[in-house]
C-alpha cells in the first residue's frame, strides 16, 4: 500500500511540474500603444522565450500583415503574410530567464508602390512577429505576435532614424532595463501593452491534461483503496 501511494505522490509531483512548466513557456511580445509613424523606432519586449544559452543565434523580429487587425487573420507563412526585409538588424538576445527588451524600427510597406509583398500602412493594419526562426519555424518555434497597428506616412523631412543594433534584454524581474530603446516620438513614454500569445497550443491545455491525467490517478489509488480494504 505505501508503494502505491508513494507512486500516486510521485506522479502528481511530476504532473504539476510538467504542466507549469508548458504554461509558464507560452512566449508574449508587447509594443508601445500605435499608430507609429513610417520610420519611427519603437521598444519591443517579450518574455518566454528559450534563454540566450538555448538559442546563441538569437530572436527575429519582422512586420506581417494582419487584416482588420483580427487574430483570425493572423499568417500562418512567413513567405505569405510578413516581409523578410523588415527583419531586425541586430542580434536579439534574451536574459536567462527568456525575457528581452530592444528598439525596432517601424515601415510603412506597400504592394502598390513595389516596395513590399504586404501592405502595411494607415488603411491596413499589420502586427510583429517575434521568435527564433521565421525562415523554417514561423509556427512550429517559439513564437508571439505582437498587438496589431498602423502606420501613418512620415511627413517630416530628413532621413529616417537607423534601427539600433544593440539589445537590452531586462535587469529585473519586472522586465525594466536601466535605460529604454529609443521611442519615435521625443518625450513620450512607453506604455506596454497587452500581446497576442504564441498561435501555439495554448497554455491551458497542459493543465488541462494534467487535470485529467490527475483524475485518472486519484480513481486508480481510490480502486487499489477498496480492493485492499475487501480483501
Amino acid at each position: 500500500m505505501r508503494k502505491i501511494v508513494g507512486w500516486f505522490v510521485a506522479s502528481i509531483v511530476l504532473v504539476l511540474a510538467i504542466s507549469a512548466r508548458a504554461f509558464a513557456a507560452a512566449p508574449a511580445a508587447s509594443i508601445p500603444t500605435g499608430p507609429f509613424t513610417d520610420g519611427q523606432v519603437i521598444t519591443v519586449s517579450g518574455s518566454g522565450f528559450p534563454t540566450h544559452s538555448q538559442d546563441p543565434a538569437g530572436l527575429q523580429i519582422i512586420e506581417c500583415s494582419d487584416p482588420q487587425g483580427s487574430a483570425a487573420n493572423l499568417p500562418t507563412d512567413a513567405g505569405v503574410g510578413c516581409e523578410g526585409i523588415s527583419v531586425n538588424a541586430g542580434q536579439i538576445n534574451t536574459d536567462s530567464a527568456g525575457k528581452f527588451r530592444t528598439a525596432y524600427l517601424v515601415a510603412a510597406l506597400s504592394t502598390k508602390a513595389g516596395t513590399s509583398s504586404i501592405d502595411c500602412d494607415a488603411a491596413h493594419y499589420c502586427v510583429l512577429w517575434v521568435g527564433t526562426d521565421y525562415n523554417n519555424a514561423f509556427t512550429s518555434g517559439p513564437h508571439a505576435f505582437t498587438t496589431p497597428f498602423e502606420v501613418n506616412e512620415n511627413t517630416t523631412t530628413g532621413t529616417p532614424p537607423s534601427q539600433t543594433n544593440t539589445t537590452a534584454p531586462p535587469s529585473d524581474a519586472a522586465g525594466s532595463s536601466g535605460t529604454t530603446p529609443g521611442v519615435g516620438t521625443a518625450g513620450s513614454s512607453v506604455t506596454l501593452q497587452g500581446s497576442l500569445a504564441s498561435t501555439g497550443v495554448p497554455g491551458l491545455v497542459p493543465w488541462l491534461l494534467g487535470l485529467g491525467l490527475l483524475m485518472a490517478l486519484l480513481g486508480t489509488l481510490v480502486r487499489c483503496l477498496t480492493a485492499g480494504r475487501a480483501r
